[in-house]
């Protein structure tokens, strides 16, 4: 697997296998809900969140507007480039909407989270701009946007790296959010 880190981030970082568990169980448990919403990566983290047993204590649902068109119907806008930490930051702000509505209906509150992954992983065609994932994490309290460059590989490998550190990302978010 890649090496890879967040820039501007020293958090730590754990491998998705030996730890992944843990990481997981410790998103699940923090008593956050999230909407989140990808295009393009990290759908392995949204699989570990998924696949992990007790899903629905994190997860209120989960968007993948892959195409351009589908991105436009999801946000309402166009964006002028889909992976960025603009597209990244407005994709959370609407997953943190989405949290919202669903959270009002509910009878015991809880903590909301908006979450996006927008990512430009190897790929067959031609395209502008290097290989790289955004993720932003938004909250009632604050946001977070963080940019990965990946290291050229195949894109199963890109796909590990981006969702390894989204996982930590999150994990890392939700411990802040209750401390």
């Amino acid at each position: 697997m890649p090496d890879f880190q967040w820039m501007g981030d020293s958090g730590i970082l754990f491998g998705m296998n030996g730890e992944r568990d843990n990481l997981v169980e410790a998103i699940q448990s923090s008593g956050c809900k999230a909407a989140i919403v990808m295009a393009g990566g990290g759908s392995e983290a949204l699989h570990a969140l998924l696949s992990h047993p007790g899903a629905s204590r994190f997860v209120l649902e989960a968007q993948v507007p892959y195409s351009p068109e589908a991105m436009f119907d999801y946000l309402g806008e166009k964006l002028d480039q889909f992976c960025s930490a603009k597209a990244a930051t407005t994709m959370a702000e609407r997953a943190f909407e989405r949290a919202l509505v669903f959270s009002l209906s509910s009878r015991v509150p809880f903590p909301i989270l908006g979450v996006s992954c927008t990512a430009a992983l190897q790929t067959n065609r031609e395209r502008k701009g290097s290989d790289r994932a955004f993720a932003c994490i938004k909250s009632r309290k604050k946001e977070i946007v963080r940019e990965l460059e990946l290291v050229p590989g195949s894109r199963i490998e890109q796909e590990a790296a981006v969702s390894s550190a989204l996982l930590n990302m999150l994990a890392q978010f939700v411990e802040e959010e209750n401390a």
